[in-house]
């Protein structure tokens, strides 16, 4: 199986089942090593499938050799930045799977995203996300703030450590990838600033309501 961050595959039967209501084409922001567009593509959607690695994309495009001439010919890759992507087509459906929106160092790369999300989604389409779940639990005071300040919510960033397959003979490098929460507050924040209004929200693909103590937020909005 394919490298990914998402350990089973209860996430591309929901991301392919937002397809058959939602229709095509689709576009992938993020989309790694291209499971989730093989995935839609082997279901009959053409999909579209960016990201800002060109190591990424190369590994989604060394699966094209071993599916069948449709597939291969409804799946699309492109190396580019989520933030500034402007293409000319429009989706019904707008996916940031595996916690792409997490990648965005701070909130007005967030912001920048949800706006190519806008841009690229058709009047009623749909944008679906998971991302990590805020963990809720308070920390202490750091010793340099005042004995009367606050507690607030613990913020961690998830480090992940990803090998890269090279050519035999050839060491493979780990690279660190960084993943940020974002509180359902700040993710409803930004997803209003950009033009978008929160629909649904599961805690998993199953269709689990949110709640707080889930590990992951998947999220739909539309324009």
């Amino acid at each position: 199986m394919p490298l990914s961050l998402v350990a089973q595959e209860p996430d591309l039967l929901f991301y392919t089942r937002q397809a058959a209501e939602h229709g095509g084409p689709v576009l992938v922001l993020g989309a790694a090593n291209g499971r989730v567009v093989w995935a839609l593509a082997g279901d009959g959607y053409d999909a579209v499938g960016v990201d800002p690695s060109g190591v990424m994309i190369r590994s989604a495009e060394e699966r094209r050799h071993s599916e069948p001439e449709d597939v291969s010919r409804r799946a699309r890759f492109q190396v580019a930045d989520l933030r500034s992507l402007r293409l000319d087509e429009r989706f019904p459906l707008v996916l940031a799977p595996q916690h792409a929106l997490g990648l965005m160092p701070g909130k007005d790369d967030l912001e920048a995203l949800l706006a190519t999300v806008r841009h690229h989604l058709t009047p009623d389409g749909s944008f679906v996300y998971d991302v990590l779940n805020t963990p809720r639990e308070p920390v202490l005071p750091r010793d340099d703030e005042a004995p009367s300040a606050g507690l607030e919510p613990r913020r961690p960033l998830f480090t992940l450590h990803l090998r890269e397959r090279r050519a035999p003979g050839r060491p493979s490098p780990i690279r660190r990838l960084k993943l940020r929460h974002f509180t359902p507050e700040e993710l409803d924040a930004a997803l209003t600033a950009a033009g978008l209004v929160p629909r649904e929200r599961y805690g998993r693909f199953d269709g689990k309501p949110f709640d707080l103590e889930d590990s992951r937020h998947i999220g739909i909005a539309g324009p």
